[in-house]
């Protein structure tokens, strides 16, 4: 049996195929009162069937599963273990693996109970008419099964000598129960017969989580993070990495639904311990009123500290340069010489202490001690991609805007980036020169020469760009009202507008002389074939934007997918 659709398909591509469905009908009872204890992530849809229907005709399925990207995962370690443990599920259910046995047991309203990730031990329960289910395979397949009874329904159970593993299932009241583990199934069918008995709603982590949220989604997931960082398998095929941060929290909560031209998903994180909220939500409103509408991707954060403004300048506008290079895993070579230290014809230099320091040569230490000095209430980064003047690069423009708590000091603000820039660029500022200029009624500074640069201090913001237009387009922000009632941090990414110089800066990257790839033909280019390649699938997607409150015990993000 296709038990690893089972998994695969609920637990991943569920996340995704709601987004191509049409609304499905209000869910019934909660079926997590069906579920035993235990589970370390759990999901409920409110119409599986229909979200698979929907998915198996959609125009994404077919271009991803024809994409660079979906070849690159079929070959992955992640890919070939599920493969494995789906042909040992087969093995052990008895029945040959295809997509008709799982829309056969894909019902409306659907949980799934993730046990062990590991050992992919789950529970599935759906909402299924008898007589549609008794039509199916699995069904009929039942003779080839142990038949045993849990609260006086009967259950069926296969175990595959060779692998160990196990295939359960039921079907009463009109649920379809399939489990990896007879004691799961067994538990499930005493609380669907109204038996009284824990479930996965008594649970401490699972109950305040879902109480915090506001009302189910037509697809929802619950994490227990407590039970999932300590899974060896969740740190290493968890994509963001950030198992670190994710231990701050105890759960999450995810409800996704829809509505015409956008998809929305609200998240819910429970903090294991409650901190101070020491930030100023407000002023991440004020200060994304500066990001323009032509903005390809913009980041707005709360409170930010002097260190980190300074190293978002320093990456964005100073010195734009990958933030560190990948850890080696090659031990460092050894140069064997001959023993001898220094030279006769050297004997000024000393050997015995480290050479003279003549002062800190990095560039921008004014301007870490001005930013140092003041108080930053919010910080905002804006950036943009540009076809070149000669139609084949593709340039990139930057800005970074803050909001102090007190008017800034334009010229200790000049004088701090021009001996920075200097440091870069020329000699004890030599040829370091300011020009003024005026967009509307917002005055700016620009310097002289080859190297852009922009500034501009009015009363609390200060704004910093490499690109005149960038600039302008920011500073009429100013005259508009702060929209919403603010957030620790918000950001939004137009992803059709950006997506077409991705790819066109990639393959100039990857293949600049536009010539078949040195690389195994098998293997496309990473971010030119693979990332490119699900960049297009996702075309339907216009725009994505988010919201993050943080109320010290409680984090809440407000996400929203703008389709074309």
């Amino acid at each position: 049996m296709k038990w690893k659709w089972v998994l695969l398909v609920v637990a991943s591509l569920l996340l995704l195929v709601w987004a191509f469905a049409q609304a499905p009908a209000s869910a019934p009872a909660d079926l997590a009162r069906l579920v035993p204890p235990g589970p370390l992530l759990y999901l409920e849809a409110k119409d599986f069937g229909g979200l698979l229907r929907d998915w198996n005709g959609s125009q994404e399925k077919k271009i991803w599963l024809g994409s660079d990207n979906f070849q690159v995962f079929s070959r992955s370690r992640l890919y070939l273990k599920l493969e494995q443990a789906q042909t040992e599920f087969a093995a052990a259910a008895g029945l040959p693996p295809n997509m008709d046995l799982l829309a056969n047991a894909a019902g409306g309203q659907t949980a799934l109970a993730v046990y062990d990730i590991g050992k992919l031990e789950f529970l599935y329960v759906t909402r299924l008419s008898s007589d549609r289910f008794a039509g199916g395979a699995l069904w009929k397949a039942r003779g080839n099964y142990q038949p045993r009874q849990s609260a006086g329904i009967d259950y069926y159970v296969k175990t595959d000598p060779a692998s160990k593993r196990m295939a359960a299932f039921a079907a009463s009241k009109d649920y379809v129960v399939l489990a990896t583990r007879e004691d799961l199934l067994a538990s499930a069918l005493s609380l669907i017969s109204g038996q009284a008995g824990a479930n996965l709603t008594s649970e401490p982590w699972f109950d305040k989580t879902v109480k915090e949220a506001k009302a189910a989604g037509e697809l929802r997931m619950v994490m227990n993070f407590d039970k999932l960082t300590r899974s060896p398998h969740f740190r290493s095929y968890w994509i963001q990495q950030n198992i670190t941060e994710l231990k701050q929290y105890t759960a999450a909560i995810s409800d996704a639904g829809r509505a015409s031209g956008e998809m929305r998903e609200n998240r819910v994180l429970l903090r294991s311990l409650e901190i101070t909220p020491d930030w100023n939500e407000s002023a991440v409103s004020e200060i994304t009123r500066l990001a323009p509408a032509s903005a390809g991707i913009y980041r707005a954060w709360a409170s930010p500290t002097s260190t980190q403004a300074f190293d978002l300048i320093q990456r964005k506008l100073l010195e734009p340069r990958p933030a560190s290079l990948p850890a080696s895993k090659t031990a460092p070579a050894v140069a064997l010489g001959d023993g001898a230290v220094g030279s006769e014809t050297d004997l000024e230099t000393r050997i015995d202490e480290p050479p003279l320091q003549t002062g800190d040569q990095t560039p921008g230490v004014e301007l870490r001690k001005l930013l140092e000095a003041v108080k930053l209430n919010s910080m905002l980064n804006v950036g943009s991609t540009r076809v070149q003047a000669d139609g084949v690069f593709v340039g990139t423009d930057s800005a970074v805007a803050l909001m102090a708590e007190s008017n800034w000091n334009s010229a200790a603000v000049r004088d701090a980036l021009a001996a920075a820039i200097a440091k870069l660029l020329s000699i004890d500022q030599a040829g370091i020169r300011w020009t003024d200029r005026r967009a509307g009624p917002n005055a700016y500074s620009e310097l002289e020469g080859l190297a852009t640069f922009e500034i501009a201090a009015n009363g609390r913001m200060l704004v910093l760009a490499n690109r005149r237009e960038l600039l302008e387009a920011m500073l009429a922000g100013l005259s508009s009202q702060p929209a919403g009632p603010g957030a620790r941090y918000a950001a939004a990414y137009r992803h059709s507008q950006e997506l077409p110089n991705f790819v066109k800066m990639m393959r100039l990257i990857d293949n600049p002389l536009n010539k078949e790839s040195a690389q195994d033909a098998a293997e496309p280019a990473f971010f030119s074939g693979n990332i490119a390649s699900l960049g297009s699938t996702l075309a339907r997607l216009d725009s994505e934007s988010i919201v993050i409150h943080d109320a010290g015990a409680i984090v809440t993000q407000n996400l929203v997918y703008n389709l074309k």
